[in-house]
């Protein structure tokens, strides 16, 4: 069997590697415009700060090494079309011919109609080679004050990397709050732990031109906002032009199914490109998270070698940290259900991650959100100074379960002094939930 894979990142490069584990003769073929397989987007800040020192440290596995897997890699190579009936794909360096495809072709930055916006020192954050540009920059213009234009991870992660550096920072947005991952009185404690170190924040603005190349302001309203560094970060934007041209059902995404075939059933889309299941809404909705790309992978691999797997509508579980702050969400925001018309009971607790008598505890906020109707979770947010991760990841396995507010408040927990509480912060939230129920 040939199977051809375009995209050449987490989702496309995971695939490859599934693909051989389960079948050991197929022709696998991953073509992919950059010179390396997998490496991780979600830690190029952390190499803009240098908590990573290169660039190419975030890359997971060398190229030798999918090819010791008799994967045949077309890197630097571009795919131009796709001809379902003769069933090719056309390349800059020829015709590659497939029984299988799938498209792994990811995500690119959105760049806003803004003048100036390709200026010299203005930047996207999405490739080794956009962290590249913005290092190169910094050592040698030593730039003191950068904008960040948008607030989703990338442009938060991005700020945080730059006060590291020393810069002054301000984040731009149209939207009223630092993230939309959260609702807004959850996203002000994340506002003010940045707003301590040296992150300021503009809300409802949207910057109208960029002034200088090399970068000497952002004109923000009709204000002169000095800045020597821009980052671009207003959100990402699905690829489906590849599809589109192929004439496959596309939306904001590829359309899948629940197997990631696409309107082609000898074509799948995996990854930040694939358009999938929102578990809450059911509604179509994006999965841009390295946790789904790989899990897409998996099945769509398991799916091509003939398993009958599915790929679960998702509730995009996410966490970052930023400076001293954890910050993990999953599943509606509670701003979200009610413009759904969902009727929901919210609970919101505020303690500390050890015992009030034990020391070195830190604060912690957990919001959880349930459906009235059927009295299931669907829906968290929490911030705090440690052990987000592990809150989080809970919730949500409970909520891909099917838990109600019962389960949550009556749930078995570990307790220690030096690690947690009795009764968990998750439970005392649950419990403040289920008082509106009745």
């Amino acid at each position: 069997m040939r199977i051809v894979v375009i995209g050449s990142g987490t989702a496309g490069s995971n695939f490859a590697l599934f693909m051989r584990k389960l079948d050991r003769k197929a022709e696998i073929t991953v073509i992919g415009k950059e010179k390396t397989m997998q490496y991780s987007p979600c830690a190029l800040p952390h190499v803009i700060s240098g908590t990573i020192e290169k660039p190419e440290d975030v890359i997971v596995f060398p190229n030798e090494f999918y090819e010791k897997q008799k994967i045949n890699l077309m890197l630097n190579t571009e795919a131009k079309a796709i001809d379902r009936e003769r069933k090719v794909v056309i390349t800059d360096k020829g015709e590659v011919p497939y029984d299988k495809l799938v498209l792994a072709v990811g995500s690119k930055a959105v760049i806003p109609p803004i003048k100036g916006v390709e200026n010299e020192g203005v930047f996207t954050l999405k490739s080794l080679d956009d962290v590249r540009r913005i290092k190169a920059y910094i050592a040698e213009r030593k730039p003191k004050k950068a904008v960040v234009i948008g607030a989703g991870l990338v442009g938060l992660e991005g700020a945080e990397a730059f006060a590291k550096l020393g810069m002054e920072v301000l984040v731009v947005r149209r939207g009223d709050r630092a993230t939309t991952m959260l609702d807004k009185d959850m996203a002000k404690l994340v506002q003010e732990e940045m707003e301590k170190h040296g992150v300021s924040f503009r809300f409802g603005a949207c910057p109208s031109e960029i002034i200088g190349s090399p970068v000497k302001a952002v004109k923000i309203d009709d204000e002169e906002v000095e800045a020597d560094l821009v980052l671009v970060a207003a959100g990402m934007r699905a690829n489906v032009d590849l599809a589109k041209n192929a004439g496959l059902e596309v939306n904001r995404g590829i359309v899948v199914n629940e197997h990631l075939q696409t309107s082609d059933p000898d074509i799948y889309a995996i990854g930040d490109c694939a358009e999938v299941i929102d578990a809450v809404t059911g509604e179509r909705t994006l999965s841009q998270l390295g946790t789904s790309a790989v899990r897409m992978a998996k099945v769509a691999a398991e799916h091509i070698a003939g398993k009958d797997v599915s790929f679960r509508p998702v509730f995009n579980t996410t966490i970052t940290k930023l400076f001293g702050l954890e910050i993990g969400a999953f599943g509606i925001t509670e701003e979200r259900a009610k413009k759904a018309g969902i009727e929901i009971a919210v609970g919101k607790f505020k303690g500390s991650t050890k015992p009030e008598y034990y020391p070195g505890g830190k604060p912690i906020t957990v919001k959880v959100i349930f459906r009235k109707s059927d009295r299931k979770l669907i829906g968290a947010q929490i911030v705090g100074g440690e052990r987000v991760w592990g809150r989080i990841m809970t919730l949500s396995a409970l909520a891909q379960k099917g838990a109600t507010v019962e389960d949550v408040v009556y749930l078995e927990t570990a307790y220690a002094p030096p690690v947690s509480p009795t009764i968990d912060p998750i439970c005392v939230a649950a419990e403040m939930a289920l008082r509106r129920f009745h």
